[in-house]
């Protein structure tokens, strides 16, 4: 009898040809451990749960921007003022349902949504700007703030426009347009004290002159053939931005700029799932950093699918809500994200409840968060194996005195049917408190000529995966 590694830790690679590879990671996200003891990646960690702050019930949070004493955010169509002592104040009317984007100076506010606003901090005061000739404002998608100036891009067209220094007026003749190709601008945001034009199908990046009448000139060279297909995909990433790319000759691979270049971060398995998506330029996404690692989150609501790009491991692992009434995940509830207060708070896509993301919360506001691991097939060279028994090598006994399930089941045929669907799931539990020496196995599990194996848990525990062990034959 022979002792094998099975390959439990590891990202989600999940193609459409299901015989090349099938493994998942769901609610999961691979470790790296850094003692030098232990193989690099060696670990899955659970994602956190949301913990409910606040719920003012009034639509999907459509944007929040921290300020230093107080949070802004959108729910619905409207702005409110949140401070750290908890007092909420509604500012006023925001229009539109799409996500809003904000900039500010220190001294306003101002907020893009299917109009424009101005908010001054120091009286709460909402201004809507209004198009006209008078004020030369010639309307706004996106807003960004770079050397004492706003600017914002021009609805349908390829150009920007600029305020006067430390004021949201602007002049008729306070504009400029994306030299290099004819597209249409998807977004205007500063980066590494830059500002990046990105259209369409292509981006440039402009440099601040100091200049009254030209504050902004593209920087000669600096021109990317690549894109965005989704506005709100695009997230500042670090040093970088990352965004759902679209070019002349193809779309939806996700990169993140390397200074001027653009590096492809999704993989093979990741770009054949978003392709057949039926939308995607819906996309919306943002980034964070917590615990060492520095998260790009995307989510695709037409298809309801949430992806996590995890930089410190450049792997990939799939986040969800567990709908309990269609038995269906869907994707996750954080639409929106700020840091605020030294929290990492997110916004819900459905309703008006804001979250922290909260790594000791087992669960989705009170709901079941499915955890899931499948891995690679064992043996796909049509070798048959007969598997006496599975240990799985994972973290046990419980901070409560509980005993979370963890559910067990197998694909003989590289993941297309399970297991349990002829009722053979079968279950053992990570122990209660003081249970460190629980051993957790699975016997008795037949022969396959390509197995899969599938972990599980809906309990509210802390699964933490470090490997897995069969005995064959």
């Amino acid at each position: 009898m022979a002792v094998i590694d099975i390959p439990i830790v590891g990202q989600s690679y999940h193609l459409k040809d299901w015989a090349i590879d099938c493994q998942r990671t769901v609610n999961l996200y691979p470790q790296i451990i850094e003692s030098g003891n232990t193989p690099q990646v060696s670990a899955l960690l659970p994602t956190e749960g949301l913990n409910k702050l606040y719920d003012y019930g009034v639509g999907p949070i459509r944007g929040m921007y921290a300020l230093t004493d107080q949070l802004l955010f959108v729910s619905g169509n409207k702005l409110y003022s949140l401070d750290k002592d908890g007092w909420l104040t509604t500012v006023g009317d925001i229009d539109g349902a799409d996500l809003v984007t904000f900039a500010d100076d220190s001294l306003h506010v101002v907020i893009s949504a299917d109009s424009m606003y101005k908010y001054v901090i120091a009286t709460k005061i909402l201004t809507k700007l209004v198009i006209n000739d008078d004020t030369g404002f010639f309307g706004a998608t996106s807003v960004t703030f770079l050397d004492s100036r706003f600017i914002w891009t021009v609805p349908n067209s390829g150009r920007i426009q600029w305020s006067k220094l430390l004021s949201s007026d602007t002049t008729a003749l306070s504009y400029a347009t994306a030299e290099t190709k004819s597209d249409n601008l998807v977004r205007v945001i500063a980066s590494n004290g830059q500002l990046w034009l990105i259209g369409e199908k292509t981006t440039e990046i402009w440099n601040s002159t100091g200049a009254q009448d030209a504050p902004y000139q593209r920087q000669s060279g600096a021109y990317i053939p690549v894109g965005c297909l989704a506005k709100n995909s695009i997230s500042v990433f670090g040093s970088g931005l990352v965004w759902l790319a679209q070019t002349e000759h193809g779309s939806n691979q996700i990169i993140m700029m390397n200074g001027y270049q653009p590096e492809r971060i999704s993989n093979h398995a990741i770009e054949t799932e978003i392709s057949n998506y039926t939308k995607t330029d819906d996309a919306y996404s943002f980034a964070y950093q917590s615990n060492g690692h520095s998260f790009y989150v995307i989510s695709f609501p037409s298809a309801k699918k949430t992806w996590c790009f995890d930089a410190t491991t450049r792997m990939w692992h799939e986040r969800s809500f567990y709908n309990a009434e269609t038995s269906k995940h869907e994707h996750h509830h954080a639409m929106t994200h700020c840091f605020f207060s030294g929290q990492h708070l997110v916004g819900d896509r459905a309703n008006g409840k804001i979250y922290k993301l909260d790594a000791n919360k087992q669960t989705d506001d009170g709901e079941t968060i499915v955890r899931e691991r499948t891995t690679p097939c064992l043996n796909p060279h049509a070798t048959r194996m007969i598997f006496d028994e599975v240990q799985l090598i994972c973290q046990v006994g419980q901070d409560e005195n509980t005993k979370p399930q963890i559910m067990f089941d197998w694909s003989d045929d590289n993941g297309k049917t399970w297991s349990n669907d002829r009722l053979e799931e079968i279950a053992n539990d990570l122990g209660a408190i003081g249970e460190y020496q629980k051993r957790v196995i699975f016997r008795r599990l037949g022969q396959s000529f390509g197995r899969v194996f599938r972990v599980r848990m809906t309990d509210a525990g802390r699964l933490i995966l470090l490997g897995a062990k069969a005995k064959v034959r």
